[in-house]
């Protein structure tokens, strides 16, 4: 009943939009719908994890588009070599985000429902499309094709938001440790002896330990290279996949502690 009442809503702003327009003539008034504009609400988030894969290809991976209630966007893209770029942007054009808001509306997310049998293949990727509006957060998980390929469109549409984005590089965030077994073929550098943990120690542990400075920046930059298997050494000899999760970009961050230098936007 919440989600007819919803759709009702929509559609009445947007049939009034358009009536607007039509007095208007220069078709420059759009929806008057509203979002919340706190910096920490995800007003719309495009996502994709495959159904099996390690810790921390996971917790390293960034969703490919997330828009915030302050206008905040933040999302991915290929350099020239195949590695991955985070960029980021800062939307102060309402008249955008409500654009890229009906062009999700008006595609079908509110009448779009669950994949819920995945295809017959190995390791399928799950893609998610949230929209926050009106109090309420509404996600819709497919494996497979969208109606008329709107993830896509949607994802392409999210990377124009903005003109002016500078690419993201952190200097600090949480980070964790896997012991793998060492491939000679992969590539890899060494943990360096000065660090403030051995990555032995992190595995063991099984904990997060915030880290700052050079080193995050080389964690997170490792993990967008192109091959994706990149192991870190231990002076020791044994090779470990190593995460860093970033408050304000990765999925799920808990806060930078209090005593921390470097922290998210």
């Amino acid at each position: 009943m919440r989600r007819l009442w919803l759709l009702l809503a929509l559609a009445v702003l947007l049939l009034a939009a358009c009536g607007d327009d039509a007095k208007d003539g220069d078709g420059s008034q759009l929806g008057l719908f509203d979002w919340d504009r706190a910096p920490e609400t995800i007003v719309v988030r495009l996502d994709n994890r495959p159904t099996e894969e390690s810790p921390a290809f996971l917790l390293n991976s960034i969703p490919p588009c997330t828009l915030w209630g302050d206008g905040r966007v933040v999302w991915s893209t290929l350099t020239e070599h195949g590695a991955e770029d985070i960029l980021e942007a800062r939307v102060t054009d309402d008249a955008v985000i409500r654009a890229f808001l009906e062009d999700i509306i008006a595609r079908g997310f509110y009448d779009w429902e669950d994949e819920l049998i995945p295809p017959g293949e190995d390791n399928p990727v799950i893609e998610s499309i949230t929209v926050s509006l009106y109090d309420e957060v509404r996600t819709v998980r497919r494996y497979s094709s969208w109606p008329q390929n709107s993830y896509n469109h949607i994802l392409e549409r999210c990377g124009q938001l903005s003109s002016t984005p500078v690419r993201v590089l952190p200097a600090a965030g949480w980070v964790s440790a896997y012991e793998i077994a060492r491939d000679p073929s992969a590539p890899a550098w060494l943990w360096p002896p000065d660090a403030p943990f051995t990555l032995r120690d992190l595995a063991t542990s099984q904990e997060e330990r915030w880290l700052e400075h050079r080193l995050a920046s080389e964690i997170w930059l490792s993990a967008r290279e192109r091959r994706g298997d990149t192991q870190i050494i231990e002076r020791t000899g044994e090779a470990y996949q190593v995460a860093i999760v970033v408050p304000g970009y990765s999925r799920d961050a808990v806060a930078a502690p209090a005593e921390a230098t470097s922290s998210s936007p």
